[in-house]
């Protein structure tokens, strides 16, 4: 399974955009579930410490896997980028 959200923007309007995409993700492993719910929360309490209107991009993603002797595994990828603009 695998799942993924991005947004980019001001930091507080893209928070919201990030919770509609989350709300859409029901993973069937519980595991992974709680995998995408810690990310959910990690990306928005970082959020939460950004200027509300700096420009910010994010994206995260993961997927799960199963090898026969090893059993399941997670990869995730996140990142959290304010936008800086030079004149």
């Amino acid at each position: 399974m695998s799942w993924s959200v991005s947004a980019c923007g001001p930091a507080n309007q893209i928070a919201e955009q990030l919770e509609q995409q989350f709300e859409k993700i029901k993973m069937n492993d519980p595991g992974e579930q709680e995998t995408v719910n810690n990310t959910r929360a990690l990306i928005a309490q970082t959020l939460k410490t950004i200027e509300p209107t700096k420009p910010v991009n994010v994206s995260a993603s993961g997927s799960m896997g199963y090898r026969t002797h090893e059993g399941p595994y997670q990869s995730v990828d996140l990142k959290i980028a304010p936008i800086h603009f030079s004149v």
